[in-house]
């Protein structure tokens, strides 16, 4: 009996290995907004793509991606100013 806890426990040591690994975890709810429009950073403007995994976040109802979440905190002190730049990009048509 003692040997079949200590497997079990190694098991789940090892599955919570691998969620922290993977970004899984139980805690974590993704809220799911409208489609960001832009291929920038919202907040200093850099290509997205050139500057490894966004930091994503939503925003009454919107989806955000910024470079990092330093730059979440600077959306955070003027989200008005942020949130026109993304009205004013779905504004213009797509090609």
């Amino acid at each position: 009996m003692k040997k079949l806890n200590f497997i079990a426990s190694l098991l789940f040591a090892a599955a919570l290995a691998i969620a922290s690994l993977t970004g899984c975890s139980e805690e974590k709810k993704t809220e799911v907004g409208k489609p960001y429009p832009l291929q920038t950073c919202l907040v200093c403007g850099m290509k997205l793509a050139d500057m490894g995994t966004p930091y994503v976040f939503v925003y009454q109802g919107q989806e955000i991606k910024v470079c990092d979440k330093s730059e979440k905190a600077d959306f955070d002190k003027d989200p008005g100013k942020y949130m026109k730049k993304v009205s004013d990009a779905e504004a213009v048509p797509k090609k």
